[in-house]
């Protein structure tokens, strides 16, 4: 497995997690082929063109989020948002960056990406940064030792943080390990699904199963929507013109057959994506 991991490290926060990310790399480098874009190279650039020669099965990201990117180095960029996330369709993701499981992480689900993050900041304390370490990664260990079952995977990092909460003394270190547990996500068949607020991709979710609605890309759903509205007011007035001229709607007439054979054609196309989807 090819494991593409990233580290920016410029403030008090990443250095801890650089270190998270050291110990992560003496649990599974001689498991993976590993390319690591570390500090200055941390980069937007960097990302694309190491995802594009590398190719990757799994990215691991460590540190800092927002709900809808990966920071860079300096934090005045983002190495993955939504402007490239099409880049890494289909691949692993592993973070430890705060709230980007809200957004992004659904945008990677929608992408046929496996993602794990969180949907709130990621706290820790420094007097017992090794407890929070050693649950954050116990994850992607489970994964490249063998354990494939994403459900599981989830399950192997909730009873880290408890284990870690139970070996606390500190009611902080507790109250942190309890609050980083809630707030991690697993997308992935079998474990948790995105929300949304999107009515249009809560109907395809509601027709298609949770599976397949993620994978509709909002282009196509507009485009069908367009598509038959168009197709609406062009037939009724249509039929209110055969009205006028022959006293009803309800004739013989060319442009009801050229009508019928659009709308099954249409039928056609959505089928065939439809099954691409189920596919890929």
């Amino acid at each position: 497995m090819r494991v593409l991991a990233v580290a920016p490290c410029f403030d008090t926060a990443s250095e801890y997690s650089f270190r998270w990310w050291e110990r992560l790399r003496e649990a599974i480098k001689d498991k993976v082929e590993l390319q690591e874009l570390l500090r200055d190279m941390a980069v937007r650039s960097a990302f694309e063109a190491n995802v594009e020669t590398f190719k990757p099965d799994a990215i691991v990201f460590y540190d800092h989020g927002s709900d809808d990117c990966l920071c860079a180095q300096d934090g005045q960029d983002c190495v993955l948002d939504s402007k490239n996330i099409d880049k890494v369709a289909g691949k692993i993701i592993f973070t430890m960056a705060c709230l980007s499981a809200r957004k992004l992480g659904a945008q990677a689900y929608a992408r046929g990406c496996v993602y794990v993050g969180y949907v709130e900041t990621f706290t820790f304390t420094t007097q017992d940064e090794q407890l929070f370490c050693t649950a954050a990664n116990s994850g992607f260990i489970a994964y490249v030792n063998g354990e494939k079952d994403w459900a599981k995977v989830k399950a192997v990092m909730v009873e880290a943080f408890n284990k870690a909460m139970e070996q606390a003394t500190d009611p902080w270190t507790k109250m942190w390990l309890q609050w980083d547990r809630d707030a991690l996500r697993v997308y992935a068949p079998g474990a948790d699904t995105p929300g949304t607020r999107c009515p249009f991709r809560m109907l395809a979710i509601k027709i298609l199963g949770p599976k397949l609605g993620w994978k509709i890309s909002r282009r196509h759903a507009l485009g069908w929507i367009f598509y038959l509205v168009g197709f609406g007011i062009a037939l009724h007035d249509f039929a209110h013109s055969v009205w006028e001229l022959k006293g009803t709607a309800l004739s013989l007439e060319g442009g009801y057959i050229g009508f019928a054979l659009c709308f099954i054609g249409f039928v056609f196309l959505v089928s065939d994506y439809v099954k691409w989807l189920k596919r890929s």
